[in-house]
């Protein structure tokens, strides 16, 4: 089944940090639509995200980037270096960018790492409106093909 609209809603309103809005849309899909749809979606924006910003001219970022930046990542705050773990979060990356090997982490563990890394690809790029709906249109169409 194809990414729907209220499925993209529920990201968009999640990567706007309107936290509100997303629970009340998070809690209208059902598991099914959490497990599948909804995870496709999260996993295409991820890919989409990293991309854009270790993907440069065709050519992968070096593994140090990738290491600062989730370490970076891992020193917004206390709750970040406790929920970031930086053997996934950077295997999670430096697969998409074929410079390692697939994460051996459980479905949800890795779902959670995707997300969190995934706000802070987007929130970085510090998207109007706009680009943020582009994003998201970038990111369904990754999400419908994973779904395929």
């Amino acid at each position: 089944m194809p990414v729907t609209d209220h499925q993209v809603a529920t990201l968009r309103a999640q990567l706007k940090g309107n936290d509100e809005e997303h629970q009340q849309l998070a809690a209208q899909l059902t598991p099914e639509e959490a497990n599948n749809e909804y995870a496709a979606l999260v996993a295409g924006a991820f890919i989409e995200a990293v991309e854009r910003r270790f993907l440069k001219n065709g050519h992968a970022a070096e593994a140090s980037e990738v290491i600062d930046f989730v370490a970076d990542v891992r020193q917004t705050d206390d709750e970040m270096a406790s929920i970031i773990d930086p053997q996934i979060s950077e295997g999670l990356i430096l697969y998409l960018l074929k410079k390692g090997d697939l994460v051996d982490a459980d479905k949800n563990k890795i779902f959670g790492h995707q997300i969190v890394l995934l706000a802070s690809l987007v929130g970085r790029e510090q998207f109007t409106d706009e680009q943020l709906d582009a994003f998201l249109v970038e990111a369904r169409f990754l999400a419908d093909q994973l779904l395929a």
